[in-house]
């Protein structure tokens, strides 16, 4: 129950603009471990398809009930729904330095770290007006593929990348009408795509943690500059979401120091 809760969560993120899923993976502990039963599905596939099915339903289910609520929170409380946001990854960054250093420090992982960073910054200010125009099977996977892609990279969102695309509202229309035509081809490229880049993650997890950890964490630390898209002033919503986003901050942290 707990990783259908999580895979909930994650859902949630990943139609939220400017949030990564796998970032919110990482930050609940899970994203090494799914990386890694992705990886090996059929190694012992009874074992990893049972921790991997109650996260995935969760997804699913949190990116079709709140599709439409995510956004209204967004387009009317948007102050408020950013700093709740930003608080929550606030509160998971004592945990990700840990997780990080757990096999030992260098002080090379720490340029690594800033170069993804700005890396992930960068691509989060990226804006478009494209319109797409000739839609086929063959686009659809194309766009699931580099859809999945966000999903396995931490920090990359995967609403940023259908931006730039000029697929984002094609998206959200799709997943609110239930378009199969749509839904299907798209969550085939995913598929392919996480299946194929969970072995290349989870390879250089395994050879080189260290280096792999402190560039996720990069990513995921370079969320937050990037969600702050409007001009900071002072008011009712300002003080109201820095107060959540307190609460926020404390309910995660003290929530990972559980876990761990």
């Amino acid at each position: 129950m707990k990783n259908f809760i999580k895979g909930f969560f994650v859902g949630i993120a990943n139609i939220t603009p400017g949030i990564s899923g796998s970032a919110l993976l990482v930050s609940l502990n899970l994203y090494e471990k799914c990386i890694n039963s992705i990886s090996n599905i059929f190694k012992d596939f009874k074992s990893n398809f049972k921790f991997l099915f109650p996260i995935a339903i969760g997804v699913l289910f949190g990116t079709f009930l709140f599709s439409n609520v995510i956004f209204y929170f967004y387009n009317n409380y948007n102050v408020i729904t950013t700093l709740v946001f930003i608080g929550f990854i606030f509160g998971t960054i004592p945990s990700l330095f840990k997780e990080a250093s757990k096999k030992g420090f260098k002080k090379r992982y720490i340029l690594i770290f800033i170069f993804t960073f700005f890396i992930g910054i960068l691509f989060l200010k990226c804006k478009t007006n494209n319109v797409v125009t000739n839609i086929n099977i063959i686009y659809l996977l194309i766009i699931g593929f580099i859809i999945g892609c966000s999903m396995i990279i931490p920090g990359i969102s995967s609403t940023v990348i259908l931006s730039i695309l000029g697929f984002y509202n094609i998206y959200l229309i799709s997943i609110n009408t239930l378009n199969i035509n749509y839904l299907i081809p798209i969550f085939i490229g995913i598929a392919l795509s996480i299946f194929l880049l969970s072995k290349l993650i989870n390879f250089l997890l395994n050879k080189y943690f260290g280096y792999t950890y402190f560039a996720i964490l990069g990513f995921v630390i370079s969320t937050i500059p990037g969600l702050i898209n409007y001009k900071i002033i002072l008011n009712n919503d300002l003080i109201i979401g820095l107060i959540l986003s307190i609460v926020a901050f404390i309910i995660t942290n003290n929530q990972l120091k559980k876990q761990n």
